[in-house]
């Protein structure tokens, strides 16, 4: 099971549900095969004898050569490095196309050497073995961890095995993938080109540039590119192309992912099985319960605390305001809030007084019903700044406290604005909105409607008090940096 990290650019959060090949034909490529497996098994072979090479020095540093053959220690050792071994290959680490980057593969390593010394930990439990056998067993543990992930990670960082990919479905969800495949921080993968049924005469260039042939021709396609998986996007496959595509690849020695459940979280995904027929689960979004809870308390303790301590910068702003404009340093506005209800914002003024009125008067430069002007003659001097600062928002503090806001979800908007939207952009009305959100962190005022359309419901959908946090610590550079402040 792949996907992208809850942080990464929405262009929807994929997952991959991954049919194994079972191998039962003849490979493709022979010779590059044949050369893969030797490789496979020789590095097999090294670990083997580089894990029984740590127990011969561990045991002859601690005890003597003479102990090699009646230490309890060595006759536990053995069994468990060639349950290491057997883990590592099991994982793939010996397979032709390894192609973990070497960041995942030093993680792995230390899983199994982890593994490893809670095994010995567990014997040593069950056989009470003494001070100088717990030596041992550290030593032999760091000894294995540094012997592997320096062979592995030379390996990785050789980058020689890309995992060669074919992406096959709809093109907007294939280009996506690409770009999460090649974004990928775990693992190096070559996408060599695109398989589509369509291909309509508006698709992207580097669909036309990279399309292969169509879904009949898969077999023949992967044959010819050499390919080691091949990734198949949901909406672009009939259900009943599917199982013999993937039955036919498998004898190929490929294996097939089904991707592209939608914009979802990895967390909320589950593989399984009902009585040996395989599930995807996507557990429902979290709406209720202690975790809402938490958040709610996290948003009152800050915001209480960020009011109490920036109470003398408000104050300065809202005298600067007085004194530059004359003007009441406060501007409030009716806005949708929760399940749709009314709720009055906060914001310092960085208008003129009538900017209302002279809306009616200035072209929006957005699509869509959200206004955002890029050069805006209606914002003071003073306003400006408040705006590139985010300052202006800090009244907004008082709405999280009130509980109308939180710090993290999407922006309030007018009620005009959500009337004149599709009626799907009320999804967003299920959960509480935010000073800050997906929206800002990626773009803030740049992103156009069908951005924030995205953005803020793949916030609804897979929200998290993790993912707030995230966003938070997001929105720090992004106002410093004053992306897309306007």
């Amino acid at each position: 099971m792949t996907a992208r990290d809850d942080a990464e650019p929405m262009l929807g959060v994929t997952e991959t549900f991954t049919v194994r090949s079972s191998n039962m034909s003849t490979p493709v490529s022979a010779r590059r095969r044949s050369l893969g497996r030797a490789r496979s098994l020789l590095h097999g072979l090294i670990d083997v004898v580089g894990l029984f090479g740590v127990i011969v020095l561990a045991t002859t540093w601690q005890w003597g050569a003479e102990h090699l053959s009646t230490s309890d220690s060595v006759r536990q050792g053995v069994p468990i490095a060639l349950a290491i071994v057997g883990w590592l290959g099991w994982e793939g680490l010996y397979d032709r196309a390894q192609n973990r980057r070497w960041p995942a593969t030093t993680a792995l390593v230390g899983q199994a050497v982890f593994a490893a010394a809670t095994a010995f930990a567990l014997a040593g439990f069950v056989f009470a073995i003494g001070d100088g056998a717990r030596r041992w067993v550290v030593l032999v543990s760091v000894m294995w961890f540094v012997f592997l992930a320096l062979h592995h990670g030379v390996r990785a960082l050789r980058r020689v095995h890309p995992n060669r990919v074919i992406v096959a479905g709809e093109a907007r969800e294939a280009v996506a993938m690409r770009t999460a495949l090649r974004a990928d921080r775990s693992h190096r993968h070559d996408v060599v080109g695109f398989v589509l049924d369509r291909l309509d005469h508006d698709v992207p260039d580097i669909v036309a540039d990279m399309a292969l042939g169509s879904l009949d021709d898969l077999p023949h396609l992967a044959d010819r590119y050499d390919i080691d998986q091949v990734v198949m996007c949901m909406s672009g496959l009939r259900g009943d192309k599917f199982a013999p595509l993937s039955r036919e690849l498998n004898r190929r020695g490929i294996d097939v992912s089904l991707t592209d459940l939608g914009d979802v979280a990895r967390r909320r995904v589950r593989v399984g099985h009902i009585e040996g027929r395989p599930t995807i689960t996507i557990r429902p979004a979290v709406r209720s319960g202690w975790r809402i809870q938490m958040k709610r308390a996290v948003d009152l303790v800050v915001a209480s605390v960020l009011l109490l301590v920036l109470l003398p910068v408000l104050g300065a702003v809202a005298l600067a305001i007085r004194i530059t404009d004359g003007e009441t340093p406060f501007f409030s506005q009716q806005r949708v809030g929760k399940a749709g209800r009314l709720f009055t914002i906060y914001k310092f003024r960085t208008m003129v007084m009538d900017a209302e009125e002279l809306k009616i008067d200035l072209t929006n430069d957005l699509d869509g019903p959200v206004f955002k002007l890029e050069s805006d003659p209606r914002i003071t001097r003073i306003g400006a700044f408040l705006r590139k600062t985010s300052i202006d928002e800090f009244p907004q503090l008082w709405n999280v406290v009130r509980g109308d806001m939180s710090l993290v979800g999407p922006r309030p908007l007018l009620e005009e604005e959500v009337l004149a939207a599709p009626p799907s952009f009320r999804d967003r009305e299920l959960v509480t909105p935010g000073m800050t959100g997906h929206w800002q962190v990626s773009g803030r005022s740049d992103a156009d409607f069908d951005q924030l359309d995205e953005l803020d419901r793949w916030y609804v959908d897979n929200w998290s008090l993790g993912q707030d946090f995230e966003i938070l610590a997001k929105t720090v550079p992004a106002v410093l940096l004053q992306r897309g402040a306007r």
